[in-house]
């Protein structure tokens, strides 16, 4: 039996892993109840240094009318291990009101360093917060299973605890979904992300674990990404 229940798992995890390759995710943004931009994830295969990786690349921008208050011109390319989602590479491209910031690190599986043009930072098996979006797909999420992960962001880790809520429902432009919420937190109460960037993630609760739901904190509130469209 529990031989069958291992196999079951992988088997499971196998499918969660690979049914969101080539796909891309497009997401309607909000900002204080109003529409305020488009963004969207999309996960494909790729090349780095010769070996095969997959690469995720996300863009977020608010539209004309938001930008008058706070614009957003996020782009962001993360090469992942195709086997554990862990980070190998970033590229950041951040633009977010007064805030201009390019940063790009590699990650040496060797010596177990992320590396930027300014320091090495020693860690073993990272995530970007964006890559987790994806990993977190492999887990059955029962309520209250915390995972933990190293998270490097902008030249910083944190040690993060991904624990799931409650289940939710939401309500999108092409039907209501019964979901699951997972939220991380930092260990040292530092954000994940930048700009006090506490991130909530809703999965559609069945096999497919869309992320239809995310919400970041920035400087003036709260992002909402509600999933609007999902392209083969």
């Amino acid at each position: 039996m529990k031989l069958y229940v291992t196999i079951l798992f992988c088997s499971l995890s196998i499918v969660l892993s690979n049914d969101l390759l080539n796909t891309k995710l497009n997401y309607t943004v909000y900002f204080r109840g109003m529409e305020a931009g488009e963004a969207y994830l999309k996960i494909q295969n790729d090349t780095l240094n010769n070996n095969n990786v997959l690469r995720l690349d996300s863009k977020l921008k608010t539209n004309k009318f938001v930008d008058l208050i706070y614009k957003i011109r996020d782009d962001i390319t993360i090469y992942l291990d195709s086997k554990d989602l862990s980070l190998l590479k970033v590229i950041n491209k951040i633009n977010e009101g007064s805030y201009r910031k390019k940063h790009s690190a590699s990650y040496n599986q060797k010596l177990k360093q992320m590396i930027n043009k300014s320091k090495s930072i020693n860690i073993d098996i990272p995530y970007s917060p964006l890559s987790i979006i994806y990993e977190l797909r492999n887990k059955i999420l029962m309520l209250n299973d915390i995972y933990d992960y190293n998270i490097y962001s902008m030249g910083k880790i944190n040690n993060v605890k991904m624990k799931v809520l409650k289940n939710d429902y939401v309500k999108t432009s092409f039907g209501n979904f019964e979901s699951i919420v997972v939220s991380p937190i930092s260990n040292t109460q530092k954000p994940l992300i930048k700009n006090n960037g506490d991130m909530k993630i809703w999965y559609t609760n069945d096999k497919n674990r869309y992320p239809i739901k995310i919400e970041i904190k920035i400087n003036h509130g709260k992002l909402i990404l509600l999933l609007n469209n999902i392209e083969s």
